[in-house]
């Protein structure tokens, strides 16, 4: 037997919304890390990805069994948000800035699809770890970047 997620039903009204719903909250917590700290992409875009990403996941299972495979559906919300991810990342002469946000973009839409897909429990650990990741090596990035510009490395 597939798992759960694979399975392609008409989902209830609540169970739609519960799922959108879930989505949006965890992209908004997301969002909050990144409005806390002073970064981009915050309330708003990362609540936006995590809606578009669930919203996307529930539009196969509201088609009923006609939808197809709903991996597609996660697939094209991987891709599609990639593409907008790449927007946020800028050149500007030797150094690039934005993979950051652009990374938090990308993971975000995978916890609305997980949600939009019925797996919220799984979702909720992903944005955990989301926010995690952005909390806890940001001050380890930062000192890194102290120490390599008080002790540049030698040219070899």
């Amino acid at each position: 037997m597939p798992p759960l997620f694979l399975i392609v039903h008409a989902l209830t009204f609540n169970e739609t919304l519960l799922r959108l719903f879930a989505g949006v909250v965890l992209g908004v917590l997301i969002g909050l890390e990144r409005e806390w700290r002073s970064r981009t992409a915050g309330v708003h875009t990362s609540g936006l990805v995590a809606a578009g990403g669930a919203l996307f996941c529930l539009a196969a299972p509201a088609l009923g069994e006609t939808a197809g495979d709903p991996m597609r559906a996660l697939a094209a919300v991987a891709q599609g948000v990639g593409f907008l991810a790449g927007g946020v990342i800028l050149k500007q002469g030797m150094s690039v800035s934005g993979l950051n946000t652009a990374a938090t973009i990308w993971a975000t839409a995978a916890v609305g699809a997980l949600a939009g897909v019925g797996l919220i429990r799984e979702a909720a650990m992903g944005a955990v770890t989301i926010v995690g990741v952005n909390l806890i090596f940001n001050p380890i990035v930062d000192a890194i970047n102290r120490f390599t510009a008080k002790h540049p490395p030698k040219d070899t």
